[in-house]
């Protein structure tokens, strides 16, 4: 991936191969308790990460475990948003 001067990734350049990244519209649901619950699963990695991604920048403030949390946060949205489309649509 090209780099600007400082050793970070180019913006445009990391826009560009996510956007070429086919949407696969499946979840991975790493935790077997969850096997039968994809959205669920899915929300409660979210969360885990999150909460980790916090304890993280709080114990190391900096702009990258920030992005990471804000990242992480913006997942257990989203499987919270598709939990809770689910459970309306049923």
């Amino acid at each position: 991936m090209p780099t600007t001067t400082n050793d970070r990734p180019d913006i445009n350049a990391l826009h560009a191969l996510l956007d070429s990244v086919a949407d696969t519209h499946e979840i991975v649901v790493r935790d077997a308790r969850y096997a039968d619950d994809a959205l669920h699963g899915a929300w409660a990695s979210a969360r885990e990460d999150a909460r980790d991604a916090w304890a993280a920048w709080s114990a190391e403030p900096g702009p990258v475990r920030w992005a990471v949390y804000v990242a992480a946060r913006d997942r257990e949205d989203a499987a919270v948003a598709a939990c809770a489309h689910e459970h309306a649509t049923v």
